[in-house]
């Protein structure tokens, strides 16, 4: 009887078949991928070739439209509705801290590397005839800071929102990317299996999402370690890694995001800090200035056309290839982060989270890159170190730990680098399996956290994938066909989810002005505290 009444309760209080599903499911793509790699690696560049000639430049137009929306809408009053009539939970440095974090944090590290090399190679193709040498410098950095700008992070802002305003302004703590539909299609569509079947493409995306990170985060982590410690990288190495992360996550998340993700945020934001303020004095200064500065004008003034070049008279692939591929990339990122970053949100206005996501974001990563990027092209200028080379003799792992030898007190340089790429895996853990534990969890109320073990098992879950990844070598191109099949499905979601959203939007504060916005969902004393720091700056 205690038997039936433990299963019955396990039932009502969590979505065990959707876990089920769900689960059963990534064990067969990690047994298939560990069984047979090969097959593995040629599915995936099949199914690379077909998603992105499809629906390559349809993703482009649809990134266009999102940013410009984003941008409409907090410059409108509905800018001016406040999330929760409280103050903010966070910090301003703490919110912008767990935001920026939480979603690609560890991929920041890993691409923040490598990327401008890959462009680099690519870009004789970039206008479909070959460029001068110094002329590709600039291009690959101008395109790493495109696909790590605006449009990258208005993918994850276009979800914060749903969440937001079902959370606070409607009231309801019921934490699922399938409720979020229920202002379009009904609650009975939503409890049905149209429901679960949303759910399951959050869990999908979420899933495959992370495991990319995690996958090449690992194997760059295990390579400098195995450097600082002077023995061979190997793929027991990158698993002990990733369980490693596992526990340290489990640490952070058996004491709740207020005291576990806040605090480890806080000091990787130091830790960054650090890490690139070193590089940009000990390196080639104003070069990396330069650099930088050139790379935001050339973006600048060629924003719409790196937005929506489809190349489609020399088809040499490169829009699809990356361009749509990077969109994609951060759209599968959207859902857990929308949820988290919602989560996190409290007492802000919808404008200051369009604002942060679009400005603040962006100009972080612009930071990230342009630094090591620029070191590692002075490198080559001056022929120390090839990363273009590297990564195109299948060196790519090895490429942080060359470029952090080359500086002045190398290992301590590694050590405090080590330090940084682990907690911004941690922390995605940790936001990753919050949000899937939320989905798979019934009647969570707002101020509840869900299981710890729940989380814990959706960690082991998260770096399942990634193992499997590593066994038959991080390949770019199975990277990106994970990333493109379990993406392309939310786009159809998010418009369904945006019918309701500003249906309801409009419902209630359409009728509204600014000043009435302002005063309805608006914080008295906050307002206060607000004016008299202002009068005493």
């Amino acid at each position: 009887m205690n038997k039936n009444n433990k299963n019955s309760n396990l039932f009502e209080r969590y979505e065990v078949l959707l876990m089920s599903i769900s689960v059963l499911l990534i064990i067969s793509i990690v047994g298939y991928l560990t069984m047979y790699p090969e097959q593995g690696k040629i599915a995936a560049n099949s199914v690379l070739s077909m998603l992105t000639n499809t629906f390559g430049s349809t993703m482009q137009l649809f990134t266009v439209f999102v940013l410009g929306f984003l941008v409409i809408l907090a410059l409108s009053k509905y800018g001016d509705i406040r999330l929760g009539k409280e103050k903010p939970q966070y910090s301003t440095i703490s919110w912008v801290a767990m935001m920026f974090f939480c979603g690609n944090g560890a991929g920041t590290v890993y691409w923040a590397f490598l990327e401008w090399g890959y462009h680099f190679n690519a870009a004789p193709q970039l206008n479909g005839v070959a460029v001068s040498e110094a002329v590709n410098y600039e291009l690959s950095m101008a395109y790493t800071f495109f696909d790590w700008g605006p449009s990258a992070w208005a993918l994850l802002c276009v979800f914060v929102l749903p969440f937001a305003y079902h959370y606070y302004i409607k009231g309801d703590s019921e934490l699922k990317f399938s409720v979020l539909c229920k202002y379009s299609l009904g609650e009975k569509a939503v409890r049905g299996w149209f429901g679960k079947i949303v759910d399951f493409l959050f869990i999908f995306a979420a899933v495959g999402s992370i495991s990319i990170t995690a996958g090449t985060s690992a194997s760059t982590i295990s390579a400098t370690l195995a450097d600082l410690i002077g023995i061979n990288q190997s793929f027991t190495l990158t698993t002990m890694v990733l369980v490693g992360v596992a526990l340290l996550y489990s640490a952070s998340s058996f004491v709740g995001i207020e005291k576990g993700m806040r605090r480890i945020s806080d000091s990787n934001v130091y830790l960054c800090m650090m890490l690139l303020g070193f590089i940009f004095i000990v390196g080639p200064t104003q070069y990396i200035i330069d650099s930088m500065v050139n790379s935001m004008g050339i973006l600048s003034q060629e924003y719409l056309r790196m937005s929506l070049w489809t190349d489609p008279v020399a088809r040499t692939g490169y829009p699809q290839g990356w361009t749509a591929f990077y969109l994609v990339y951060w759209l599968t990122f959207g859902p857990f982060t929308g949820l988290f970053v919602a989560k996190i949100s409290k007492g802000r206005k919808i404008k200051e989270v369009i604002a942060n996501m679009l400005i603040s974001g962006p100009l972080g990563l612009f930071l990230f890159f342009g630094v090591i990027g620029g070191y590692q092209q002075s490198l080559r200028i001056k022929g120390i170190i090839d990363i273009p080379n590297m990564l195109a003799t299948g060196q790519g792992e090895n490429i942080a730990t060359a470029t952090l030898n080359a500086l002045p007190l190398s290992k301590i340089v590694m050590v405090v680098y080590l330090f940084v790429i682990v907690l911004f895996l941690a922390t995605t853990l940790d936001a990753a399996s919050f949000t899937l534990s939320s989905t798979v969890s019934k009647k969570l109320k707002a101020t509840q956290e869900p299981n710890p073990f729940l989380k814990l098992i959706w960690c082991l879950v998260l770096v399942a994938l990634p193992i499997a990844i590593s066994f038959i070598g991080t390949d770019i191109n199975t990277i990106k066909s994970i990333v493109l099949s379990t993406g392309l499905p939310l786009v159809i979601i998010l418009v369904i989810i945006y019918h309701g959203f500003l249906r309801e939007l409009f419902a209630d504060f359409g009728k509204m002005t600014r000043e009435d916005i302002i005063k309805k969902t608006g914080i008295e004393e906050l307002d206060e505290e607000v004016a008299i720091t202002s009068v005493n700056n």
